[in-house]
């Protein structure tokens, strides 16, 4: 004897169902997708870290820009807000990158312009040009400003 079993299913459970499961589809794309971007930003941070590892030596060319040495400015135009930029260069490169007139308020309204400021002053000691200065993911448009205004600076110290 065979009994043939019914089953009966409403259509509204079929939908939510499907509805469901292609949520749940899409939610683990989305989380595929952001670990793999981690990934990416990871490895192309080390990337740049390793490729000015080592300072360039004077003696070889590299540092083909000279320089007078001193101390230069640069104004950096923040909304209604001047920051002077203060570059400090030797004879054959930069040595030093600072900010005067940094008030609470240029601090607050813009929050990533030490960091920036920190970061480029890293790099200053394994590059030999501010062309070579690689904007960090976070505030890539912060430093771009501030790269702007030491070639600004610079266009004063150097030597033809």
């Amino acid at each position: 004897m065979s009994s043939t079993k019914l089953i009966v299913l409403k259509s509204k459970e079929l939908i939510y169902t499907a509805i469901l499961l292609a949520l749940i589809v899409v939610f683990v794309i989305i989380l595929i997708n952001m670990f793999k971007r981690n990934d990416k930003s990871d490895g192309s941070q080390s990337g740049p870290a390793k490729a000015v590892s080592a300072p360039a030596d004077p003696g070889t060319g590299i540092y083909n820009t000279r320089y007078t040495p001193g101390t230069y400015s640069s104004p950096l135009i923040l909304g209604e807000n001047t920051l002077s930029v203060i570059v400090t260069v030797d004879d054959c490169q930069i040595t030093d990158v600072s900010f005067q007139q940094m008030d609470e308020t240029i601090t607050t309204m813009y929050p990533l312009l030490e960091s920036s400021l920190e970061d480029i002053n890293t790099q200053l000691h394994y590059i030999s040009s501010v062309d070579d200065i690689i904007p960090s993911g976070d505030s890539t448009y912060t430093t771009k400003l501030i790269i702007d205004s030491i070639k600004n600076a610079l266009k004063e110290a150097v030597v033809n």
